[in-house]
């Protein structure tokens, strides 16, 4: 049993190393606007699929890389990714039961609180502007959010179990 643990702790660990390293991937203007933010994305369906073991722990302790990662605030992106996992705990039994486009909508909306307490709390250290363009990569949360979900399911089905 020890086995599959770690083995699957590591297919957890190595999705939030690639959800980072898709984060910095550098893409076209166009596109990179709608770019969601993949960690959140790959928190979320860990908190839904695998609640005992990914929490707001796990959250904060990404977050705490990802503001190393970005170079941003020390514990700007731990603060919002704990807010996420705690709100994704909070409602996961109902969220896995909503068909794909339901989770996208509500999934959005978590989002789209994490990148508003981002903001917030930003503004406290720095100046910061909000327009449209900023909250675009809601959209592509919305869009992505299927595929993350599919595509993590059969990882976890066929290296975790």
């Amino acid at each position: 049993m020890a086995k599959t643990d770690s083995k699957g702790t590591m297919v957890i660990v190595l999705s939030f190393a690639v959800a980072m390293f898709m984060n910095i991937l550098p893409l076209p203007d166009a596109i990179d606007l709608f770019k969601p933010d993949w960690v959140a994305l790959v928190l979320i369906y860990w908190v839904m699929a695998v609640p005992n073991r990914v929490g707001v722990i796990v959250g904060w302790v990404v977050g705490l890389f990802v503001d190393v990662l970005y170079g941003t605030v020390f514990g700007i992106h731990a603060m919002t990714f704990a807010l996420v996992a705690y709100l994704i705990q909070m409602t996961f039994h109902r969220l896995r039961l909503f068909p794909r486009w339901k989770q996208s909508l509500n999934i959005t909306v978590v989002i789209g609180i994490h990148m508003l307490l981002g903001l917030i709390l930003r503004g406290f250290v720095e100046p910061v502007s909000s327009d449209y363009q900023y909250w675009l990569p809601l959209v592509g949360a919305m869009l992505f959010w299927p595929w993350v979900f599919i595509l993590l399911r059969d990882v976890r089905r066929k290296f975790c179990q």
